[in-house]
């Protein structure tokens, strides 16, 4: 075996761990933002009295990547890379097909390092037809990686997209991260300027501001995913892996621009494109994700509540979730008066109760 085949070995094994690491801190601490909020606080909705629509009226499909879906809600990538990830991603899938709604997968990187890992990441033979996107970082394309891998990831798991996760704040607080972080805009040009397959650049908690979505909007991608601040902080889980951290300031871990900014800011940054808006980042309930579509996203991406809710009941507890999730936003929609999402973002003025802030 040559020396670089060991190399790809032993890092595939030390970024399978490391998955396995960032679930159970998930799992086992606090992983919210401090005193910070999702940004919906002071958005508030005109509930009417006299209603005209049944909450089974209220129609939620949408079209993402060409495919129909029953509701605007993908699972965000999470896991994959380890046995562990690979009973969460069948899990997922399972409940992705019975809902008919989108998926992703975690990071691919490990099951490159290791092509044996790939199949932790494969679950087209259970969920044939739903939107699925794979899933790499920029941090990789930055340090090497190319068409080629990108083609890989996608072909892997026969995905409908690959997202690209850009995430220095994560990259710069991990122990084992890529420091070297410049260039991106340019690298991301490369890349979507040659390869075919939609593609979904994927934020990591920190959110979106206007000039950021305004750069990004030159480019030939598919999608937006703002992951802004009020959901998981990335920041956060580093700092529990690294002592050397142990001083850093909790202003600082905590830094970032709130997911419902992060939504208006990427709106106004894309207008004149046809880019969608996938709104993550603390979209915790079904009001959430109503707001989350009047303040301009498309879709809603959800990754904590899924994870913990497949850990405590597998998917049986999942699909309570998620029906409980669903029916939120059907009978907040029933109750402004909006029969369906096309209606609640063209109307969206008439459903707010006055002038908001998206403020923590």
């Amino acid at each position: 075996m040559s020396l670089t085949s060991n190399m790809d070995k032993q890092n595939g094994a030390t970024t399978s761990s490391r998955k396995d690491e960032h679930i159970k801190i998930c799992l086992e601490k606090d992983v919210q933002f401090d005193n910070r909020s999702n940004g919906f606080k002071y958005l508030e909705l005109y509930p009417s009295l006299l209603i005209k629509y049944h909450p089974d009226d209220i129609d939620l499909s949408s079209t993402i990547l060409g495919k129909k879906i029953d509701y605007p809600v993908l699972i965000s990538g999470m896991t994959g890379g380890s046995s562990q990830g690979k009973k969460y991603n069948e899990v997922f899938a399972k409940i992705c097909s019975e809902f008919n709604i989108g998926m992703g997968v975690g990071s691919q990187r490990a099951a490159i390092e290791l092509p044996t890992l790939s199949n932790t990441f494969k679950v087209r033979h259970i969920a044939s037809d739903i939107p699925l996107i794979a899933n790499l970082g920029i941090a990789q394309f930055l340090s090497g990686y190319g068409i080629k891998e990108a083609e890989t990831a996608v072909n892997m798991i026969d995905a409908d997209a690959l997202a690209i996760h850009i995430n220095p704040m994560q990259e710069l607080l991990q122990k084992e991260g890529d420091k070297n972080l410049v260039r991106i805009l340019p690298k991301l040009s490369e890349i979507t300027n040659q390869f075919s397959t939609p593609i979904i650049i994927k934020g990591v908690g920190t959110g979106l501001s206007k000039d950021d979505a305004e750069l990004l909007s030159s480019l030939n991608i598919y999608a937006i995913d703002v992951a802004g601040v009020g959901g998981t902080n990335w920041s956060k889980i580093e700092s529990y892996r690294n002592p050397e951290l142990k001083h850093i300031s909790s202003e600082f871990l905590n830094w970032g621009i709130n997911t419902g900014l992060s939504i208006a800011n990427t709106e106004i940054g894309t207008k004149g494109s046809n880019i969608k808006i996938i709104a993550s980042g603390g979209i915790w309930s079904g009001m959430d994700a109503v707001k989350s579509f009047l303040v301009g996203a498309d879709y809603v991406a959800l990754a904590l509540p899924i994870l913990k809710a497949a850990a405590k009941g597998g998917i049986e507890e999942l699909r309570k979730f998620l029906t409980s999730y669903i029916f939120e936003m059907k009978t907040t929609m029933a109750m402004i008066g909006a029969e369906n999402i096309e209606i609640l973002k063209k109307r969206r003025h008439k459903f707010i109760g006055r002038e908001y802030i998206l403020s923590d």
